[in-house]
């Protein structure tokens, strides 16, 4: 049996090193992929176990709080006033194991007011009576939005003003129209006499509409005579208000500096302390204010007859309307940012001034006359659709007329809110209200936030923002992210700029502030929004670390009956949302927010790990569909021969044996060389190769020529001795007479259904694992979809991975070659018929590149199919990058299949045609 074996594999050389080389390509390419893998595999799992611990290993919620499909929405973070007990936060830090239990109180926004003073003396001074115009415009969206300001005017002249005092107000007294007390006037003393040219009105009016441009407006005189008493200060100036407000959230000062080292930021001041009996909220104010507004102001002189009409005695604080139709020139343009004028808050914080009152612009900003907490988002539908929230504008309160901005809110608030807004304000006297008292300012770049890749999206110290979603956001938002603006309905939230301590804090949810219950946003019996729980000890990636801290979280849970949600390995995640169109010129944007995914580091290394051993394996599996596919053809053209040995007396297993015996040999040989070949390419690759794999070569190489010799060989033993060696007669059960030669291919490829889907399934192994490969990088960026751990990862492992993609392609690609070389030597009397009887090369190449294209047609689709299954398993939806992907994919796949018959095909040219025609 092995001479017969020997004499064979000599008598087949071209099959039999065509055999040879595939069996050692694959089996080299085995070893040199998983060795390649697993050295990715050390330094994903190196990546991961230095980004696998953030801050905190435990955040605990209070009950009502969701996680959507292992996500936590950072904007339901940082919209939550509250649910979690005093009581309940100490009994999570007496657990043992608890290291550190850091607290986190949102509180709500306070309302910061910016004073920008615009000097107008140097247009003042161009010319006698005259009214200069001031247009301030807030933009924010990255300049998407555009929200004009009431204007402000000034009336120029170089007559003498005289102020004339009016009666006192009383403070906390009820005023009737018939009894408020006369207000004071300027009067200018001109040519013609004395004018009344403006009144400052006191008191409250039901009916102004804090956030309409006309009740904004302002204007004052000034007069160039050194001598006016109405004058307040020697250059002529205007005042344009910047209300900022900023979000207040209240800590634990000694747990945050053990989680986060807050303490060691602080860069001016001192930090928070522990106990405060002093008057006032003590605040930590954050040096850098993450916020993009700024104020454009635009100064102007109006025409007409603007200033000879006020001299003629029409009064100021009427004139507006008219105004506002006058003719105006342009005289200068100026732009101040919120970070600009962000330094002069924190001036005003740190000192608060005693006489409260005093007027506001004047004061500062300490006192806190009202303050707003907001709803989260809500998101609708399959897009995830932020709903604009109904809002009558009752929850602004009453302002002072003649000071229209005294309590000023930002105009951001006239655009569509998406979120629903309570007023917590009061209407008491100045001095039983508090204060806001600066201590000190910390630098958030300071801030120990534990490894990059795992940091959470939002937290005290990063501010939430958004990424455009699709080719229109990133144009219209100029490739940069949507941040927050001073609209605190806006569809971004703050971080917290000012931080307090949970003490102080009550001293906003007590009066003489109202609506402070649950109902309205304020929990006073639960104020904490969540706590971040550090484990004591190392926490690693291994099973016993993640078992201490999933029993510490139990063991909160029965505790307190809070959420407790596992952080551990977590990482930012992009979320797609839809933002409806704004008033002010924002379009409608498809952008991602970041939200926290939790286990990602553990999925990945998963992940990693059982992708890349797949992909590595599906090249075996395809050489073995390549080698099955020659071996059968073996037996099929050895069926006379096997069916002589048959009829001389061989038993069956003997007629098994010499067909496993032949491909077990070539397996031999190509495993030898095949773990030559690793060797070499690892050298010249720059790969370390596993000496475990390089041993797996041989045995690897054996088991791929046996597994794949069992068919052929056991259908050797089940043939008939007597019909082996007569000739074959076919049965034609129906005649069917194909019109073309497509219809010719067509059937000519289901007379061998077997053989076809041997072809198919082969080069869809390959389709599939390229299609799935480039579509998991295009548009989930990563096998970890969206997620900052999981991209950064993904670099170090992909190339190794399209490598084992493109040869199981290839391999594909070549059995779909011998499967047509298998067909035309099975039909080469067929073949030879159709030559003798006129058919040119051409028809007959034709007929064999169509076998070829429904074969690869077949295999493609099957593999794009499979391969976008396999992405919608990844993510709950497929974008058009997908489906596009998915289409080249399988024009490639058939393209390549047809490019595989070319050397089957060059074959028809060198058959003995008149010796096939002979045999038949």
């Amino acid at each position: 049996m092995i001479s017969l074996i020997r004499a064979q594999l000599r008598f087949r050389r071209g099959r039999l090193v065509a055999t040879i080389v595939a069996v050692a390509v694959a089996v080299a390419s085995f070893a040199l992929l998983a060795s390649a893998s697993r050295g990715s595999q050390v330094r994903v799992t190196g990546t991961v176990k230095e980004n696998f611990r953030p801050m905190y290993d435990i955040l605990v919620r209070p009950p009502a709080a969701t996680t959507e499909n292992g996500l936590i929405s950072t904007d339901r973070v940082s919209s939550t006033y509250g649910g979690i007990s005093e009581a309940q936060w100490r009994r999570i830090l007496d657990i043992q194991g608890v290291s550190v239990a850091a607290p986190v109180a949102m509180a709500g926004y306070v309302m910061q007011t910016a004073v920008i003073t615009v000097d107008l003396t140097e247009y003042a001074a161009q010319g006698g009576r005259q009214v200069l115009k001031l247009r301030p415009t807030y933009a924010g969206d990255r300049g998407l939005s555009s929200i004009p300001d009431g204007s402000k005017y000034l009336y120029v002249t170089p007559n003498n003003l005289e102020y004339v005092p009016g009666e006192p107000w009383v403070e906390g007294k009820m005023y009737t129209n018939a009894d408020i007390p006369k207000a004071p006037e300027i009067h200018e003393h001109g040519p013609n006499g004395v004018t009344a040219v403006c009144e400052h009105q006191t008191g409250y009016e039901e009916n102004v509409k804090p956030l309409a441009p006309e009740d904004r407006t302002e204007a004052n005189c000034w007069s160039s005579d050194p001598a006016s008493s109405a004058n307040t200060a020697k250059r002529a100036q205007v005042q344009v208000l910047f209300p900022i407000p900023l979000l207040l959230a209240a800590v634990d000062p000694a747990q945050e500096a053990k989680l986060d080292r807050l303490d060691g930021a602080v860069t001016s001041g001192a930090y928070l302390p522990e106990s405060d009996q002093s008057a006032g909220i003590p605040v930590l104010a954050s040096g850098r204010l993450d916020l993009d507004q700024q104020v454009r102001i635009e100064i102007e002189r109006l025409g007409g007859d603007a200033a000879e009409r006020t001299a003629a005695g029409m009064r100021l604080d009427n004139a507006a309307p008219y105004y506002d139709t006058m003719p105006a020139t342009p005289l200068a343009s100026r732009s101040y940012t919120a970070q600009d004028v962000y330094p002069a808050l924190l001036d005003a914080i740190a000192h608060p001034v005693a006489d409260l009152d005093r007027w506001p612009t004047q004061e500062g900003t300490s006192v806190v006359g009202e303050w707003w907490t907001t709803s989260p988002m809500t998101l609708s539908g399959p897009g995830r659709t932020a709903d604009v929230v109904p809002y009558s504008g009752g929850e602004w309160g009453k302002v002072w007329h003649d000071i229209p901005a005294g309590k000023p809110l930002p105009m951001g608030l006239a655009d569509d809110p998406v979120r629903a807004i309570v007023r917590h304000g009061t209407d008491q006297p100045k001095q039983q209200r508090t204060f806001l008292r600066g201590v000190g300012v910390y630098d958030p770049a300071k801030v120990q936030l534990g490894p990059e890749l795992s940091r959470p999206p939002f937290d005290l110290y990063a501010g939430a923002e958004a990424t455009g979603a699709d080719p229109a956001a990133r144009k219209a938002l100029g490739d940069r992210a949507l941040q927050p603006t001073t609209d605190f309905a806006g569809p971004l939230g703050q971080r917290p700029h000012l931080l307090t301590t949970l003490s102080a804090l009550a001293k906003l949810q007590s009066a003489p502030y109202e609506s402070l219950d649950a109902a309205h946003g304020v929990n006073k019996d639960a104020p904490i929004s969540m706590v971040r729980v550090r484990v004591a000890g190392d926490v690693g990636i291994d099973a016993f670390s993640q078992e201490r801290v999933r029993a510490i979280a139990d063991q909160i849970h029965l505790a307190t009956g809070l959420r407790v949600d596992l952080v551990g390995g977590s990482s930012a995640a992009g979320v797609a949302e839809q933002l409806p169109a704004g008033q002010f010129g924002r379009p409608a944007l498809a952008v991602r927010e970041n939200w926290l995914r939790l286990g990602v580091a553990t999925t990945i290394v998963a992940a990693v790990d059982r992708k890349s051993l797949v992909l590595a394996i599906l090249v075996l599996i395809a050489c073995a569909l390549a080698v099955g596919n020659a071996a059968s053809a073996a037996v099929r053209t050895r069926a006379t021969e096997l069916g002589v040995l048959a009829c001389l007396g061989w038993a069956r297993w003997r007629l098994f044996a010499l067909v496993t015996g032949e491909s077990v040999t070539v397996g031999a040989v190509a495993g030898l060389l095949g773990t030559i070949l690793a060797l070499a390419l690892s050298r010249l690759l720059g790969v370390s190769l596993g000496a475990d794999y390089a041993l797996l070569a041989i045995p690897a190489a054996l088991l791929l020529s046996g597994l794949a010799a069992l068919p052929p060989a056991w259908r050797a033993t089940r043939a008939d001795p007597g019909a082996a060696v007569r000739p074959a007669v076919v049965l034609v059960r129906r005649r069917r007479v194909p019109r073309r030669v497509s219809g010719l291919a067509m059937g000519n490829v289901l007379r061998s259904p077997g053989r076809t889907v041997l072809g198919a399934v082969s080069l869809a192994l390959g389709i599939a694992a390229l299609t799935l490969l480039v579509i998991i990088n295009l548009t989930f960026q990563g096998s970890v979809s969206g997620t900052v751990l999981g991209d950064a990862i993904t670099v170090q492992v992909q190339s190794t991975d399209y490598i084992a993609a493109v040869l199981t392609t290839l391999l594909g690609a070549a059995t779909v070659a011998d499967v047509l070389y298998v067909n035309i030597r099975e039909r080469a009397a067929e073949f030879a018929l159709l030559g003798a009887v006129g058919w040119a090369d051409a028809p007959l190449a034709r007929l064999a590149a169509y076998e070829a294209l429904a074969i690869g047609v077949l295999g493609a689709t099957t593999g794009v199919g499979v391969a976008l299954g396999t992405a919608a398993l990844l993510s709950s939806e497929l974008t058009a990058v997908s489906y596009a992907v998915a289409a080249a994919a399988a024009l490639a796949g058939a393209l390549l299949a047809v490019a595989a018959a070319i050397l089957p095909v060059r074959t028809l040219r060198r058959l003995p045609t008149a010796r096939l025609l002979a045999e038949e």
